[in-house]
């Protein structure tokens, strides 16, 4: 019996409470809302962080962000830490990653263990298209290493140019989220699973809801030209700074319905996917894991630091950043099923396991202890990128540190420094403080955790350069 596929669709940067499956007001998931007829639906999942590299090294290796300790953005996983390497090596899956994400795809390693790669489409644009060019180098794309690979190549002063081209276009050129749209990777994913013989595991990661929040015409039902024109009137860069520095927040909160218009593209998109698989004949053979590496904030206040709001996902623990959407399909399922408990996204290398041994999967999704855990130390002393006084930076700082029971309702323990609180939350709408105090539960807790030694060599993060510096903070990512 053949071992089922393995499919992971990250949609980055989508929180549950702007689904419409979970209860929002606006219909930006109609998909997933049919698709949840035939699979399993999480109603309390949580990410294991706040911000792409942590989170999705917890992903991959089932550790808890302060256990793996990847939390910048060239960090690297040891690959025998990775469940793709695994999956590669003792069960002989072909593997492929599909995603635009500058920080998975080249500031860290977290795809070099893939067999198969199609990362960002930025970097294709070229001065001259038949000669050679930046393009044609995967990842790690330096001076050096461009003029040692053109040697011996046709039209050698044309790829010249091109190099120059590609390291001195201008940053505006560096993120163009229609050349990206995730149904792009996904027509890429179907024709190398059309292609591919055997068993494969393969994860998108598709950044339509990230920022700069463009959703397509035919999806933006609730922004439209006045809040695109908002959008467009910010400085290009890193929202965190720009709104710290002074703009207004209610313009921040304004670019809400562009968001959700970008949810409802990611929705089409799904489709587009689910239809691509069962065309293949593909779809019944396939575990299908359908969620998000965290949240994005518009401006709400932290409730456990009241003056931090949230911007993007840069700095906090809030519900805005961890609660995400989670469905689990497994082979051959074909009736809906909800699951209320307490969730998390650290347990998918236990899921991937129970599918390739035959058993029910979705409830390795719940942790045994029943306990979930949260933590970002995204702003670290002396957060000199904070547009701010040196005696006004603190309150951004982490350790953030979020950790979830469940003993009827739902409870969530924070604490952030001197700050703590407990909050009951009902679902992805509703959440409220009953307490104060949670650090001496929340410390308990966090100092069992040591480190698992899984940083790839002792700890040293690869040199990313300038140029992919540029595109992170093109994406909105303090540098």
């Amino acid at each position: 019996m053949s071992l089922p596929n393995i499919l992971l669709v990250v949609l980055d940067s989508v929180r549950a409470r702007n689904c419409g499956i979970y209860g929002h007001e606006n219909r930006t998931t109609p998909f997933l809302s049919d698709f949840a007829n035939e699979a399993t639906l999480f109603t309390q999942a949580r990410s294991p962080s706040i911000h792409s590299i942590a989170s999705h090294a917890s992903l991959f290796s089932g550790h808890h962000v302060e256990e793996h300790r990847l939390t910048d953005h060239a960090s690297q996983l040891d690959p025998e830490a990775n469940v793709w390497t695994q999956l590669k090596e003792e069960y002989e899956y072909t593997t492929g990653i599909f995603t635009p994400n500058v920080v998975i795809s080249e500031a860290s390693n977290l795809t070099d263990v893939f067999e198969y790669y199609s990362g960002p489409k930025r970097r294709t644009k070229t001065a001259y298209k038949d000669a050679f060019s930046p393009a044609d180098l995967e990842r790690d794309v330096t001076p050096v290493r461009y003029l040692r690979e053109l040697i011996g190549k046709p039209q050698p002063m044309k790829a010249v140019i091109n190099g120059l081209y590609y390291k001195f276009s201008s940053s505006t050129e560096a993120h163009d989220p229609r050349q990206e749209s995730g149904d792009v990777y996904v027509t890429e994913f179907l024709e190398w699973a059309e292609r591919t013989s055997g068993s494969w595991a393969a994860c998108l990661n598709l950044m339509d809801a990230h920022y700069p929040y463009v959703p397509d015409e035919q999806y933006d039902r609730w922004g439209g030209e006045p809040l695109a024109n908002v959008r467009d009137s910010l400085p290009n860069g890193p929202m965190s700074k720009t709104f710290l520095e002074g703009h207004p927040w209610g313009q921040l909160r304004a670019l809400e319905a562009l968001y959700d218009g970008c949810i409802r593209q990611l929705d089409a998109i799904i489709k587009q996917l689910i239809t691509g698989l069962k065309r293949l004949g593909a779809y019944d053979d396939t575990l299908i894991v359908i969620t998000s590496d965290h949240g994005e904030g518009f401006g709400e206040r932290s409730l456990l630091t009241p003056e931090v709001r949230l911007v993007d996902h840069s700095w906090g623990i809030s519900e805005e950043l961890t609660h995400v959407p989670l469905l689990l399909k497994e082979p051959t399922q074909t009736s809906g099923r909800v699951i209320d408990k307490l969730a998390t996204l650290t347990q998918f290398p236990d899921v991937v396991s129970a599918a390739i041994a035959g058993r029910e999967s979705a409830s390795e999704f719940l942790p045994s202890d029943g306990t979930v855990l949260s933590s970002t130390y995204r702003i670290v002393p002396p957060g000199e990128e904070l547009p701010l006084d040196e005696p006004d930076r603190d309150p951004y700082f982490g350790p953030w540190r979020a950790l979830y029971r469940e003993d009827g309702d739902v409870y969530k323990f924070a604490q952030r420094g001197e700050d703590g609180l407990t909050a009951i939350v009902r679902d992805a709408q509703v959440s409220y403080v009953i307490d104060d105090n949670s650090r001496d539960e929340i410390t308990r807790v966090f100092d069992q955790l040591t480190d698992a030694c899984v940083r790839f060599d002792t700890g040293t993060d690869r040199d990313i350069g300038d140029d992919v510096e540029n595109r992170l903070e093109d994406l909105g990512y303090l540098r």
